[in-house]
């Protein structure tokens, strides 16, 4: 008699750790094909990045060198130019590097070498002490263009800041009355003409339509009284989704799609795979004699808890 109690304790006990078995490796399968999933879609947005980021860049850099050439031509400007005084007006300062500009210090004191190397040399004696000679001049013309590249950041200031405020006006409303909003959205609609990930989720939704359709009916119509029935289907379908680049992306696009069944379908498979995993342990629960009485509770207890999260 003991030893047929045995028997078919083992032959129980068996029986639960191959249906265990079985239902962890159903749950393996499940948790390889989300991996695969997601890495699909782990790639798709790592090139959608990519792409984003260097169309940002480019705009960014054409944006950068047209400041540096401003600033360029502002300091080529400046340094042909002495530095402005700004208490005074703005008409003035025209006036004065109109007349400043075309008459460079080193022209008149090449003019009087010229006369003097024509002349006699005793005209030139008299000449060269009345002018300033050539080498003078120079250091006070590299000293002035010195100073004036000291003061080139301040100009540079000015600028960007009229800049900036000419940049707000034409971000509000541009030359031909269009808001800042339309530009915007042409922005965008730019970047997902160019993305290939927003590209590969329009190619789905124009070639799996009726793919799509046949699944949307099979959700509508299903019906079941077996929860292995329901898991089985959720599997199903989960399947025939995976081969879509983006699945929310994609059925966005298919206003007539039942989510929320589809939703609670999926919840309602979860937690029948949840109470087998929890019979399984239970059924196989033993006590063990020479464990603690403490450790047993806790796992005792431990059960309980999962039992009332899954109720």
């Amino acid at each position: 008699m003991p030893k047929t109690e045995t028997e078919s304790q083992m032959k129980k006990n068996l029986e639960v750790q191959m249906a265990r078995n079985e239902v962890l490796e159903k749950e393996n399968q499940e948790l390889r094909q989300e991996v695969a999933r997601l890495k699909t879609q782990i790639a798709s947005l790592k090139a959608y990045n990519i792409e984003r980021k260097s169309i940002l860049w480019k705009k960014i850099q054409n944006s950068m060198d047209g400041n540096t050439n401003s600033d360029a031509i502002l300091a080529n400007e400046i340094l042909h130019t002495k530095q402005p005084d700004f208490s005074e007006s703005a008409p003035k300062k025209e006036l004065i590097r109109a007349t400043k500009v075309p008459i460079p210090p080193p022209k008149p004191a090449s003019t009087t070498l010229t006369s003097g190397r024509d002349e006699k040399p005793e005209k030139a004696m008299k000449v060269s002490p009345v002018t300033a000679p050539p080498p003078p001049p120079a250091p006070p013309k590299s000293l002035v263009g010195l100073k004036a590249v000291r003061r080139v950041p301040e100009v540079i200031e000015l600028y960007r800041s009229l800049t900036k405020k000419d940049a707000s006006m034409e971000n509000r409303v541009n030359l031909n009355g269009v808001p800042a909003v339309a530009f915007t959205r042409n922005m965008i609609e730019e970047i997902e003409n160019r993305s290939t990930f927003l590209s590969a989720i329009k190619s789905d939704v124009q070639r799996q339509g009726e793919f799509i359709n046949l699944l949307i009916k099979e959700v509508e119509s299903a019906s079941y009284t077996d929860m292995a029935e329901v898991e089985r289907f959720v599997k199903w379908l989960d399947g025939e989704l995976s081969s879509l680049v983006d699945e929310r992306s994609v059925l966005k696009h298919f206003p007539q799609w039942p989510e929320q069944k589809a939703d609670a379908l999926r919840e309602a498979a979860c937690s029948y795979r949840d109470l087998k995993n929890l019979e399984s342990e239970v059924s196989s629960f033993e006590d063990n004699p020479r464990e603690a009485l403490g450790q047993a509770l806790k796992r005792m207890q431990a059960l309980q808890d999962r039992r009332a999260c899954t109720n």
